[in-house]
């Protein structure tokens, strides 16, 4: 902890620690440094270098005007860091990789265009669908309102579509 020479005009402390360690001499400028390092505890003494006296001139840290709110200031340490959602870009539009029903509604959607296996696929491509865009609802960051859509509306047709189907078979017969 050396410091650089000052003006004579500018007084000069050292800085006493609890165990007896004495550093310094240095300018209040130097200090406050010192002390935003974490340098000087708050239980340190501060013991004026050229003040001439018999008896050094002598003050808690803790008590010196520029010293006070650095040393005595609550401790800080990096927290975790703000969680803001990834920006995907635009490849999360065309494929919603972070909102799964909806891409699964979608993917469920066309296959259910398939004569026989949409009498499955659509009321799951339409379940499918309304979880997704639920999803989106919650988490706006989620991409794939598209693709729920998709889902939601292709699997109530289709799903129609095979009931209406049944219905005339059972009709008929």
């Amino acid at each position: 902890m050396t410091e650089q020479p000052a003006p004579a005009s500018e007084p000069r402390w050292f800085v006493r620690l609890a165990t007896g360690q004495r550093f310094g001499p240095a300018t209040i400028d130097a200090l406050e440094r010192w002390a935003a390092e974490g340098r000087i505890p708050a239980d340190a003494t501060l013991v004026a270098a050229d003040d001439g006296q018999e008896t050094p001139h002598e003050m808690p840290v803790a008590r010196h005007e520029r010293l006070r709110p650095i040393v005595l200031a609550p401790p800080t340490r990096a927290g975790p860091l703000p969680t803001h959602p990834p920006d995907d870009g635009a490849i999360s539009t065309l494929i919603p990789f972070r909102n799964g029903p909806a891409l699964a509604a979608y993917y469920t959607a066309v296959a259910s265009l398939i004569p026989g296996l949409g009498l499955l696929a659509g009321p799951a491509a339409l379940a499918l669908g309304i979880a997704g865009l639920r999803l989106r609802t919650r988490e706006p960051h989620r991409k794939g309102a598209v693709h729920a859509w998709i889902g939601i509306i292709v699997g109530a047709l289709v799903t129609l579509a095979h009931a209406t189907v049944i219905l005339l078979i059972a009709v008929s017969a």
